[in-house]
C-alpha cells in the first residue's frame, strides 16, 4: 500500500498529470497534517490537467467534497471515479463559477489558488474565496514567484501587486499595536476605495499571514477580532532580575476596526 503522504502520493501517482514544485510537497505534507483523517472540503482554483484533486482525494480518505474551477474548457472533459470531485469550468472569479461553486459547497476548509498566477486575479479570489474558509481553515496561493514578473502584473517594487497586499495584510494580524495610528481603511486604500474594505479584514479574520519560497499561505481566525495577542500571563515566584516584568501593554481603541 502507497503510504499515505502527498510527497508519496504525487510522486507515485498514474494516470492525471500534476505538477507540483518539489519544496511544496514536503511543506503540504506537515500543513495539512491535522486535517488528513478530517471530513475536509477542498477548492482548488486552476486544475490543469486534473491530477493533483486526485492526489487531494488519496490524501484525505475521509474527505467530503473537492472542487476544482478552471477556465479552460476543456477541463469540462476530465471525468473521476470519485463521487467526491467535482469540476466547474469557468473563471473562478466570475459570478457564474462562484454560484456554481457555492451551489456545490457552502464553505472549505482549506482553498488552494493554483490559477493564472496573475496578480489580480490573485488578489480578487483571496477576496472572493477567504470569507468561504472555515473558521481555522487555510488559503494557499501557489507559484507566487510570478509576482515577481511584469508580464504577470507584478513586479518587486510594484506597491499595487498582490505580494504588496499579503505583506500589508501582515500589519493587519497585528493591528491591535498601531490601531491609534492609522485606520485599517485608510492603510489598504492603495488596494480598496474608502468605504470598500473587505469585512474580513475590519472584523480580524485574518489569523496569520506566512510567506515561503513561492507559497503564501493565510489561516482563518477561529474567532474574529483584533485582540490577538490575548491576557499576559506571568508565573513564578522569585523576579531576581526584573522585580516589574515590565509594564508595556497594547493601546486600546474605541473603535476595533479603526474605521
Amino acid at each position: 500500500m502507497t503510504e499515505r503522504r502527498i510527497d508519496t502520493l504525487h510522486r507515485n501517482k498514474t494516470g492525471k498529470v500534476s505538477d507540483k514544485w518539489a519544496s511544496y510537497l514536503s511543506y503540504y505534507d506537515s500543513l495539512f497534517e491535522p486535517w488528513r483523517d478530517r471530513p475536509v472540503s477542498m477548492l482548488e482554483i486552476g486544475v490543469q490537467n486534473g491530477g493533483s484533486l486526485e492526489t487531494w482525494s488519496r490524501y484525505f480518505t475521509a474527505g467530503e467534497r473537492f472542487i476544482g474551477c478552471d477556465i479552460d474548457p476543456n477541463c469540462g472533459l476530465l471525468q473521476y471515479d470519485d463521487p467526491r470531485i467535482s469540476i466547474v469550468v469557468g473563471d473562478a472569479n466570475g459570478a457564474p463559477s462562484f454560484q456554481k461553486i457555492r451551489a456545490l459547497q457552502a464553505d472549505f476548509d482549506i482553498v488552494i489558488d493554483d490559477g493564472s498566477h496573475r496578480s489580480m486575479d490573485i488578489l480578487n479570489s483571496f477576496v472572493n474565496y477567504f470569507p468561504l474558509v472555515k473558521p481555522g481553515g487555510l488559503y494557499v496561493v501557489e507559484d507566487t514567484h510570478t509576482l515577481y514578473h511584469d508580464q504577470f502584473g507584478g513586479g518587486i517594487l510594484n506597491e499595487f501587486g498582490a505580494y504588496a497586499f499579503f505583506k500589508r495584510l501582515v500589519d493587519a494580524v497585528s493591528f491591535q499595536f498601531w490601531r491609534t495610528e492609522v485606520s485599517l481603511p485608510t492603510y489598504f486604500r492603495t488596494f480598496f476605495p474608502l468605504g470598500t474594505t473587505p469585512a474580513f479584514i475590519l472584523d480580524g479574520w485574518v489569523e496569520s499571514v506566512e510567506f515561503r519560497n513561492s507559497i503564501i499561505t493565510v489561516r482563518k481566525s477561529l474567532a474574529p477580532g483584533h485582540d490577538k495577542l490575548g491576557e499576559r500571563v506571568l508565573v513564578g515566584s522569585s523576579a531576581q532580575v526584573q522585580t516589574w516584568g515590565g509594564s508595556f501593554r497594547p493601546p486600546v481603541s474605541a473603535d476595533p476596526a479603526g474605521v
